[in-house]
């Protein structure tokens, strides 16, 4: 009997993992900072697909001083700026000729001095993979959009931005990804009544079993 509860309960592990919804983002951390301090940002950057991520592009929101990337081993970094001297301005940071293996992720960090106001930084990050697919984490986040909207967004390379909130009060709190937040709300309620259901089903039945 307890060979079959085993078994039963592998499956109630498995329909976990094959309902549970995939939240890999490219994501630009912390979500929040306060005004005009110096801080230090990474990007997470996950690999999903079947082929390595050989390329991370970031667009530099206006409003970060003194943008400076760390030192990244494997990959090569290249820093785009628009103006000239004293007015140069960073507006994207480039990092190529290095690889994420397929189901691993890995970390790039910048440092930046803020804007002195209050405000909402967007990052626009670009993915690109070994066989020339870029995934666009450019899309503007929508915490009502439905699944099938968003189904489809997938299956054009695109996803929503990370934000950073910039604020006085850092007590505050804010979510990186909205779209993120509302999907897990979303999934979450009705995944645990479909587990709790199969795990009262595997109780019912070695109950039964138990009493033959």
């Amino acid at each position: 009997m307890k060979k079959i509860i085993n078994i039963l309960l592998g499956i109630v592990t498995l329909f976990a993992f094959a309902v549970t919804p995939a939240l890999a983002h490219v994501v630009v951390k912390p979500d929040t900072a306060g005004v005009a301090v110096w801080q230090t940002f990474t990007i997470g950057v996950p690999n999903e697909r079947d082929n390595p991520t050989i390329a991370i592009k970031l667009l530099i929101p206006d409003g970060l001083k003194s943008v400076s990337p760390n030192v990244k081993p494997g990959w090569t970094i290249e820093v785009k700026k628009s103006g000239e001297g004293e007015d140069a301005k960073v507006t994207e940071i480039d990092w190529t000729a290095g690889s994420i293996p397929s189901g691993q992720r890995d970390d790039f960090l910048f440092q930046a001095q803020v804007p002195a106001s209050e405000t909402t930084l967007n990052w626009k990050a670009y993915q690109t993979y070994q066989d020339g697919t870029v995934i666009s984490w450019d899309q503007t986040p929508d915490p009502k959009m439905s699944d099938d909207e968003r189904e489809k967004m997938e299956k054009k390379n695109l996803g929503p931005y990370s934000q950073t909130k910039i604020v006085n009060d850092l007590t505050g709190s804010t979510t990186t990804v909205p779209v993120m937040a509302d999907s897990l709300k979303k999934t979450s309620f009705p995944l645990g009544l479909s587990i709790l259901a199969i795990v009262l089903s595997v109780a019912s039945l070695a109950v039964a079993l138990r009493k033959k």
